[in-house]
């Protein structure tokens, strides 16, 4: 049974050093947004029994620098950086004089493994020159227990009693190994035992880190679970190859299936970037883990837009929205390539007027890359490669059947356009609503499905995605090829278009000089009591809307022997019909 987690408040950490505890931005109560900036490396990386971290030091202390410094520069509030990054040799610049966060500021820099004796000699050239206050728990372990501890390092100003300003740099160390075939790291990690809780003056806002898979007891463990989700920020940076694994999101499940008056807290996953190449000595070939970053950012339902606006200007740059239905909180997942982010964060909790309440969720300003000629991270202003780009010019059919969305900067206009040409399930007037869009909704699992994001390897949503894809190339060529029934034979013979509009928000199907239509295709030989379902569901749709195409609706499957058939909809062919909702066993609305 694992040992209940450890909570140690930073204040009381701080209070027997004889320093305050430090006034932090984003844990004052304000309607004030803060600014974050959040690293996600890319690979390759090096783990053997004397260290853990990126295989090439100086490569990646010149993205640490630069990142640092770009922070510094940019005065963000929150600085993040994942499991075993920032070269202790980036982090010893900034301690000694180099790049630190302001008064007010925090960072919160995962950093490459430390042997015992690195960490004192850290401590030693910080400390004795009075460059800044070096603070950790004391090792009560034999030497014998591992090699290296897995540090965050914890940088911020404070004052002391005189008022003096001081930096301080306060490690964590990861609680428990991370699981692996053959336990590598149960035998090299030496283990700290707390876990810190940063409180704003105020004491409304709290800020914790967990690493990697600190996790796994904290899933575990219920109490320690309400104290880290209670108006909180809680940080999870990781090094994992599988962030989506039941065990590691485990604790977060824990927390979102409580009450949301109790569990109002963000939480922010940081991962290295997709396909890391892990080498561990000459002996042995790289191995690649051809995995996900895993990436997001976790906000409570009632503190996130699904207003395409704000959705749409955080997708163009990298940030990608879902939403998680069971749990109620909304998933922002960030680009799988290696980038710096940054965001403008509403605050967890603002104590004021209601009206001033910032309820937009986080918005991704800007997104910087690695520009190797510059040696310094540039931003980007190109929106992020989602593999989109690839899967529809795949075919002549596919190209045909996409020709008009081609070039649709809003992708939420293509998803809508493919959830109706794959048949709507949905009555809803507000179906379209990201929070409401079937491929926006993810499960438990947390597996996005979007068309437009081919970003996840899990196999069935690669086939979910291929699926839909599949059926709108053939609602192109039935469009294009087969005779189409009465209601919508005016869009026969070619130049019709699958797209979507708000301003038709039902309908996907357009042509010059005819009304707009809903044609959905539902694949080959679907159960005939589902093709009625979509058939009521995509009738009621235009019935509710009440516009002139209110009667143009068509659904088809092709049976076993390849033949296209268009399935008769109850209102369209029932002269009893009387107009109202065939949702209603009353007839009314």
């Amino acid at each position: 049974m694992a040992l209940p987690v450890c909570i140690r408040d930073v204040k009381d950490v701080l209070d027997s050093k004889g320093l305050e505890t430090p006034n932090l931005a984003l844990l004052q109560a304000t309607h004030q947004s803060y600014r974050a900036l959040l690293l996600q490396p890319s690979g390759p990386i090096y783990a053997d029994t004397q260290r853990i971290g990126h295989l090439d030091i100086a490569a990646a202390a010149a993205r640490a620098d630069s990142f640092l410094e770009l922070a510094a520069q940019r005065g963000d509030q929150l600085v993040v950086t994942p499991e075993y990054f920032l070269p202790v040799s980036s982090l010893e610049k900034a301690a000694q004089g180099g790049p630190f966060p302001a008064e007010g500021a925090l960072w919160v820099l995962g950093c490459e493994s430390m042997t015992p004796a690195k960490l004192a000699s850290f401590k030693a050239d910080c400390v004795g020159p009075g460059h800044c206050d070096v603070i950790y728990e004391e090792d009560p372990f034999p030497a014998v227990q591992g090699n290296y501890f897995d540090p965050v390092a914890y940088c911020f100003v404070t004052r002391d009693a005189e008022n003096t300003l001081k930096r301080v740099v306060l490690f964590q160390f990861k609680t428990a190994p991370s699981r692996d075939d053959h336990g590598f790291e149960n035998k090299q990690l030496r283990c700290g035992r707390a876990i810190y809780r940063f409180e704003g003056k105020d004491g409304y806002i709290k800020l914790s880190t967990i690493i990697c898979s600190d996790a796994l007891d904290l899933g575990e463990d219920a109490a320690a679970n309400k104290k880290l989700s209670d108006r909180t920020i809680l940080i999870h940076i990781q090094l994992n190859p599988k962030p989506k694994q039941t065990d590691y999101r485990r604790y977060r499940n824990e927390v979102f299936r409580r009450s949301a008056d109790t569990t109002n807290c963000d939480i922010v996953c940081l991962n290295w970037a997709q396909n890391v190449v892990e080498h561990d000595s000459s002996d042995h070939a790289p191995r690649s883990w051809k995995n996900e970053s895993g990436s997001a950012w976790y906000v409570p339902q009632h503190r996130c837009s699904v207003k395409d606006e704000e959705v749409v200007s955080n997708e163009g740059k990298g940030l990608y929205y879902t939403w998680l239905h069971e749990k109620k909180r909304h998933v922002l997942h960030f680009h799988y390539d290696e980038a710096v982010f940054a965001l403008t964060v509403p605050k967890v909790l603002q104590d004021g007027p209601a009206v001033h309440d910032v309820l937009i969720g986080p918005q991704l300003d800007t997104r910087f890359a690695w520009d190797t000629h510059a040696g310094a991270w540039l931003e980007s202003t190109g929106c992020p490669e989602t593999g989109w780009g690839e899967i529809i010019t795949a075919s002549p059919e596919v190209i045909a059947a996409f020709q008009s969305l081609q070039d649709v900067a809003n992708r939420l206009h293509i998803e809508r356009a493919i959830s109706l040409s794959c048949g709507p399930h949905s009555m809803k007037e507000q179906w379209h609503r990201v929070d409401n869009l079937d491929v926006c909704r993810i499960p438990e699992s947390e597996v996005v499905a979007r068309a437009t994001l081919q970003l996840d390897r899990d196999v069935a949503a690669t086939q979910e995605r291929q699926q839909r894809i599949s059926r709108v190339a053939v609602l192109g060529h039935i469009l294009r090829a087969v005779p189409l029934p009465a209601q919508i034979k005016d869009l026969g013979g070619g130049e019709a278009s699958i797209a979507w509009s708000p301003n038709s928000p039902n309908t996907n199907v357009i042509k010059a000089g005819v009304r707009p239509a809903l044609v959905a295709y539902l694949g080959e030989n679907p159960p005939m009591e589902f093709v009625k379902r979509v058939g009521e569901s995509a009738f009621e749709l235009l019935r509710r809307e009440n516009k002139d195409h209110k009667d143009r609706v068509a659904i088809c499957y092709r049976t076993v022997a390849g033949v296209t058939k268009f399935a008769d909809i109850k209102q369209q062919t029932d002269i009893t019909y009387d107009g109202s909702s065939m949702a209603s066993i009353t007839g009314g609305q």
